[in-house]
């Protein structure tokens, strides 16, 4: 009786064993994710940034060529249309690259929240 005692103790306890090593590794890859996501949150919002600066040279140059205005507003409603859609798909993208198990994890939707988090994330002094 007392082997299967210290039988059943071994094999609950290498199961238990491996229920913590689950939930830590769990939780390491949570926290890889975090951080992975405020990368990416970092180099979409830098993209953006330059994206914007770029065009703004581009209707400047253009209004030093003496393009037409109705040229330049054109170029302009559609390089703002393609910026926005950039935008709305970036963060899609990002959101679908969530394992399912932690789709959870974000806490935006769009653009306009995802740099909120990005804010506070800076706004906490998270950045390295």
């Amino acid at each position: 009786m007392d082997y299967f005692s210290f039988g059943f103790g071994f094999f609950v306890g290498i199961l238990v064993l491996h229920m913590l090593y689950y939930l830590w590794d769990l939780g390491q890859v949570g926290l890889f994710l975090k951080e992975a996501e405020k990368g990416a949150l970092i180099l979409l919002a830098m993209s953006a940034e330059s994206i914007a600066y770029i065009q703004a040279i581009k209707y400047e140059t253009m209004k030093s060529l003496n393009l037409d205005e109705n040229t330049i507003k054109m170029t302009k409603n559609i390089d703002d249309y393609n910026f926005e859609a950039w935008k709305s798909s970036s963060i899609k993208r990002l959101l679908t690259a969530y394992p399912s198990r932690y789709a959870h994890l974000p806490k935006y939707l769009d653009w306009s929240g995802a740099m909120q988090v990005l804010n506070d994330v800076y706004k906490k002094g998270h950045m390295e």
